[in-house]
């Protein structure tokens, strides 16, 4: 990417993720300007605005959101001369719309483990891709950054042969804080280069012709969903401490493009999927929500009598079946909308997280919901109720019981607040003897005064 002084860099990223210092330092370095994303949680319509008001040329998205604006909100991005996203596998038509919709952007798609601070690699994407591209690359390295793919025995495998992607340089991280044993086993001396050390990234990954790489698959059994590392093994083994629980397994399904999320599948110790599901399910999720971080906890749940197997008796993990997103959840009773506001929720609701009915005191996180379908439940409710609403009203009211009673304290309030500019509209320019005037006679005339 072009770094100079002209640079408008949106810092938007957590302050605990390295990306913070990929937003916060270049604009500063090079003398250009950082702005500040002023609330906590980025969505596509205070990303827009704060593009177009602060006239950001530069910024970062998570592939995830970066899915995401493009599906809602593509115009947004319009002023971005240089737009970087990564993070996570990535969706071809995303790409190819944002290529169509963006055509003064340039996109670049960024790799890099936290642990080689910030990005190892770079593929600036070309405003035309081939109609049979199935993939996008991470590119090559930048910087001081080496690269390396090994095999089991660290040796350089040939051209377009997958191999362990290993990084070298002055970016690589020490190690991890208090945690020596992990740290023996992802940092290892460079077998290369003397006093240089190497970063065991778990990628699996192969060199092409033109000296991209190209990322395929993780070897270990970590994920990344919404930007989120996650190990399925630590759930599988939070899963298996339930008294009710005789195996799981917990994978990552994405059953449209962009869309991930975590499924478990469970055999249960009575081994009655049907009474399992309705009675364990609630159980299961009180149960992780005590151990895991949200993100953490599957969106679905499905039991069965048996796993299906490969020849060689292994779980044959494609063979699992499709959980029915379609279906609202079991773990609460459904109570219909009463009202027209719960009505109109329960519709977005559906419609956001593809359920065929939602009821009202379902919980918006626990049908499968997360932050960035959030996102586009705010901005419906804003359109459809014509008031200003945040994120964490949502986050604070996940039932739409919660919810609706929050949205009429909204409309109130800014009922009253129109009615206050309009007062202060027509007093505007008087002087206090003359407002004054206006509110007392109509009492001493008998009238009415109209209350403030």
């Amino acid at each position: 990417m072009h770094l100079d002084a002209d640079l408008v860099w949106l810092q938007h990223s957590s302050i605990s993720w390295d990306a913070l210092t990929l937003e916060l330092w270049p604009p500063l370095l090079y003398g250009g300007r950082c702005v500040l994303y002023p609330d906590r949680i980025p969505t596509p319509d205070d990303l827009s605005r704060i593009i177009q008001e602060q006239e950001v040329n530069t910024l970062f998205l998570t592939t995830a959101l970066f899915n995401l604006t493009i599906d809602t909100m593509p115009k947004g991005l319009s002023g971005v001369k240089q737009l970087l996203f990564g993070g996570e596998s990535v969706s071809i038509p995303h790409v190819r719309r944002a290529l169509e919709l963006l055509p003064g952007t340039q996109i670049i798609h960024a790799y890099g483990p936290s642990e080689c601070t910030v990005f190892t690699s770079c593929y600036p994407i070309p405003k035309q891709l081939a109609q049979n591209v199935h993939s996008i690359p991470i590119g090559k390295p930048i910087g001081d950054r080496t690269v390396y793919l090994l095999d089991r025995d660290l040796h350089r495998v040939p051209l377009e042969i997958p191999g362990e992607l290993y990084v070298g340089g002055a970016s690589v991280a020490r190690g991890y804080l208090n945690q020596p044993t992990l740290t023996r086993e992802r940092f290892i001396p460079n077998p290369f280069v003397e006093g240089d050390t190497l970063y065991k990234t778990g990628d699996l990954v192969r060199r092409l012709p033109d000296g991209n790489l190209e990322f395929l698959c993780r070897i270990d059994t970590q994920v990344k969903i919404r930007g989120f590392r996650i190990e399925l093994e630590e759930i599988e083994a939070v899963f298996i401490q339930h008294p009710d629980i005789k195996q799981v397994v917990v994978i990552v399904r994405e059953d449209e493009p962009g869309n991930k999320y975590l499924v478990a599948y469970l055999l249960s110790k009575e081994n009655a999927p049907t009474v399992g599901a309705q009675s364990l399910a609630p159980l299961l999720r009180q149960f992780l929500k005590n151990k895991l971080p949200d993100y953490m906890i599957p969106a679905a749940f499905v039991f069965l009598e048996e796993f299906p197997l490969t020849p060689n008796g292994k779980i044959n993990r494609r063979a699992l079946p499709a959980p029915d997103t379609s279906q609202r959840s079991l773990e609460v009773d459904f109570v219909a909308p009463r009202t027209s506001t719960e009505q109109e929720l329960a519709t977005i609701w559906a419609e956001v997280l593809r359920l065929k009915q939602v009821g009202i005191y379902d919980n918006f996180f626990e049908l499968g919901g997360h932050s960035l379908l959030a996102t586009q439940v705010v901005s419906r409710l804003r359109e459809a109720f014509s008031i200003d609403f945040t994120l964490r009203y949502l986050f604070e009211n996940p039932t739409i019981a919660e919810l609706t009673q929050k949205v009429s304290n909204r409309q109130f309030e800014q009922a009253e607040n129109d009615a206050l500019e309009e007062i202060l509209g027509e007093v505007d320019g008087l002087s206090e003897e003359e407002v004054m005037q206006q509110l007392l006679i109509p009492h001493t005339s008998g009238g009415q005064c109209p209350p403030y």
